[in-house]
């Protein structure tokens, strides 16, 4: 088969998983069942027991062994279409880093708009209470100005 093995670093892969989702070590070591101590071990070796890894993908809520070797998504789309049916697509199939880096974006963007659709209801607001209040001192200079033509 032409399939590519990736050469990884797992500790490293997992630190930066872990710290993505600001979790201590200590926390990580209680979620895997592994005393503090041993957390720095893992973190630091380039491999690790397969059990293990299952563990720690799950604790994590990623896919680290499709960081070794990425799947094929062409052989598996219809696959990924009854799992997306049923709503948990995540961090079960490869490329899952770049679909969580996207949803992040497109989440990025969803709050900056919203936050831009805010500003501009409190302006649109802000402006009609100016229209409000010029309109009224229209209406009084419009009274001033009869009141000086009748003493004419």
């Amino acid at each position: 088969m032409n399939i590519p093995v990736n050469d990884v670093h797992i500790g490293k892969a997992i630190d930066e998983q872990r710290e993505k989702l600001k979790l201590s070590k200590s926390e990580f070591g209680r979620r895997i069942g592994v005393p503090q101590q041993h957390v720095n071990r893992i973190l630091e070796r380039d491999t690790m027991e397969t059990k293990r890894l299952v563990k720690v993908c799950q604790e994590l809520d990623f896919n680290f062994f499709s960081l070794f070797c990425p799947l094929p998504t062409q052989r598996i789309s219809a696959y990924l279409s009854a799992i997306s049916l049923a709503g948990d697509a995540n961090n079960l199939i490869g490329g899952d880093a770049a679909l969580l880096a996207q949803l992040e974006k497109v989440k990025g963007e969803l709050k900056e708009a919203q936050s831009d659709l805010e500003h501009e209801k409190r302006e649109n607001q802000l402006l009609k209470e100016q229209i409000a209040r010029l309109e009224a001192n229209m209406k009084d200079k419009d009274a001033i100005i009869e009141l000086l033509k009748e003493r004419r």
